[in-house]
């Protein structure tokens, strides 16, 4: 058995790291699946059905957010902490879990295991991958831990204390986690009812981005906590996530300062809050304060950016990344200088580095129309392009925002939306190269470059 086709063979060759994240993360979908279609999972008579259940669970592990059920009504408090398990899972990686269980009880971390974590968290190389693992465990405790009682405390304004704690530690983790799951809104319209709660808000903004900007940046940050000792990914990181959320709250403020299907009827200070708020949240978490179906066409356009954007490697979220972004622009700002090299803070981006950004987002592009088209044929008679695109986006991107047509979507629709966000977590890149077999070794015959006209 230890030949051509023997298990060392599908070891080696078979469960590539990729490999094994994706199978890793599709088992615990599947197991998912299975407990939201226990009866006591949900409220009403019976069970979900597969599809239903099945797009719930990549929906939690997948961390986006989307829903074809309302989880305040049509879920049990049991169904509830399955989704709210499925998301810590899918949010700090099913292989960080794992290894992190093997550290603490002293076994060794295989190599196959370790090189399925750099791969999982974006992390160059496998130095300090054990002290990277302690602390994401401890970061994510400390933040989730602060965030649920605060948020226990805000609650507690509304509901009664029992209620107030448990939608406390719910939201903390799905906040953190950027899943846009709520259970507040019996009338599945997520945060719209604390609009005016500036600091339900902002502790959950908090959450979200310091889930989204990446494990690796903020140990790097606490760690060194000077500017000129931070990693270059560090310093990149940081102003693009501060330029995307600025941006975005400008936009958004401008379109929708008189809207009164949005923000028309709030006072100046809420403006600015919820403003702020949907910049954050549209880059991954899916939480939202206002009707995203009441906003004007510019806001959807630029949310619908800033969801393709997503927010950086190594965190909980989804979208290209913005170090994506940043490498194609700075790339293009070199190009259109004619400059053969792209520096960066006296470091050369790589060919790599750039060949990876540049087929992220063509992948992203080309998954985006393809699947569009799809749901063109599978639901096109009943919503817009735009709908479609939009709530495609937020699939892909693992957002969970939605103009309310995840819920009205029929089967075929749901699974198109269910295979996006699975692809989503994995990541383009990952999840295609996965079924692409190529050579392990450099090519040592060179091929005399072609003149193709651009």
């Amino acid at each position: 058995m230890n030949g051509k086709f023997g298990i060392r063979y599908i070891a080696e060759r078979v469960l590539t790291p990729i490999r094994l994240i994706m199978l890793s993360f599709a088992a615990v979908i599947l197991i998912g699946t299975a407990f939201l279609m226990i009866p006591a999972s949900t409220t009403s008579p019976g069970s979900l059905s597969f599809v239903d259940a099945l797009f719930t669970a990549t929906s939690a592990t997948c961390v986006t957010g989307l829903v074809v059920q309302n989880l305040n009504t049509d879920f049990t408090t049991f169904g509830q902490v399955v989704i709210l398990f499925l998301v810590q899972i899918g949010g700090l990686g099913f292989m960080t879990i794992s290894s992190s269980v093997y550290l603490l009880i002293r076994h060794k971390v295989s190599l196959r295991k370790r090189l399925s974590m750099t791969e999982e968290l974006s992390h160059e190389g496998m130095d300090d991958l054990k002290r990277l693992t302690f602390d994401i465990m401890k970061m994510t405790a400390a933040v989730e831990l602060s965030g649920a009682l605060l948020l226990s405390l805000a609650f507690s304004r509304y509901y009664e204390p029992g209620t107030a704690v448990w939608y406390g530690i719910f939201h903390s983790v799905m906040a953190f986690c950027n899943a846009g799951f709520d259970i507040t809104s019996a009338e599945g319209t997520s945060y719209s009812m604390f609009s005016s709660d500036p600091f339900i808000l902002i502790v959950t903004m908090i959450l979200i981005v310091l889930g989204g900007i990446g494990f690796m940046v903020v140990s790097d940050v606490v760690r060194t906590r000077r500017w000129r000792r931070l990693k270059l990914h560090t310093k990149i990181v940081i102003p693009m996530t501060a330029a995307l959320i600025l941006i975005g709250a400008v936009g958004i403020f401008a379109a929708e300062y008189d809207n009164p299907e949005t923000m028309g009827g709030m006072s100046l200070g809420d403006k600015i809050v919820n403003a702020f708020f949907q910049s954050i949240t549209s880059r991954t978490a899916g939480f939202s304060s206002f009707s995203q179906a009441g906003m004007t066409n510019f806001s959807q356009s630029l949310t619908i950016v800033l969801m393709f954007i997503g927010v950086c490697p190594g965190s909980t979220g989804g979208g290209i990344k913005a170090t994506t972004l940043f490498v194609l622009l700075v790339t293009v700002y070199a190009s259109l200088r004619h400059k053969k090299e792209v520096i960066i803070d006296m470091h050369s981006i790589g060919k790599e580095t750039i060949s990876k950004a540049a087929t992220i987002f063509t992948l992203a592009i080309v998954v985006a129309a393809v699947s569009v088209m799809a749901l063109n044929i599978a639901c096109g008679d009943e919503f817009s392009t735009d709908q479609l695109l939009f709530e495609q986006v937020s699939a892909y991107a693992t957002v969970g925002l939605s103009l309310d047509v995840t819920p009205n979507l029929n089967t075929a629709a749901k699974l198109i939306i269910t295979l996006n966000m699975y692809m989503g977590r994995i990541g383009s890149f990952g999840f295609f190269m996965a079924f692409v077999s190529g050579s392990r070794l450099p090519s040592k015959i060179k091929y005399p470059e072609a003149g193709i006209v651009l």
